[in-house]
């Protein structure tokens, strides 16, 4: 017996996705990220030919369109926002080697609070998961339904 119907998946609307593709080379005039060989990676070297453009990251952070939004509170923050930060820095430079989109557009600390914006969705996750994973505490993550964004949030008194 042969089923003749598919579950059909609905277009997640993104819209700093860019349908055609970049000239290859092609260089980022914010944050020199580079476009080579259909992927975006970090390279030293300098490239002949490259075009100038700005990557989607840094389209989005011009736009001030979060794709994930970290929120960390709790008393425990008072005595370890240090040790936080840290952690929530290295999770995204992990997160960049892999994914050089996926960035922090930007880090509020406060008291008892710590949010953080960012680009896409993974980076939120990862930051949310490395506070879990390194201090424990209640973990909880949002995606709405047909959006391409997700809400991190992350308690320990």
């Amino acid at each position: 017996m042969v089923r003749n119907d598919r579950l059909i998946q609905e277009h997640v609307h993104d819209p700093y996705f860019v349908r055609g593709k970049y000239h290859d080379p092609s260089v980022c005039a914010k944050c020199n990220l580079v476009f080579h060989d259909g992927v975006f990676d970090w390279t030293d070297g300098a490239l002949p030919n490259a075009r100038k453009m700005v990557c989607p990251a840094c389209k989005r952070i011009d736009d001030n369109y979060e794709g994930g939004h970290v929120v960390l509170e709790g008393a425990f923050l008072a005595g370890h926002k240090e040790d936080v930060v840290n952690t929530i820095k290295r999770a995204e430079e992990h997160e960049k080697r892999q994914r050089p989109l996926e960035r922090i557009m930007d880090l509020v600390v406060a008291k008892d609070r710590i949010e953080v914006r960012t680009t896409y969705e993974h980076v939120a996750r990862r930051i949310g998961q490395a506070v879990h994973k390194a201090y424990k505490g209640d973990l909880k993550m949002q995606y709405p339904e047909g959006e391409k964004f997700v809400r991190v949030y992350w308690r320990r008194d």
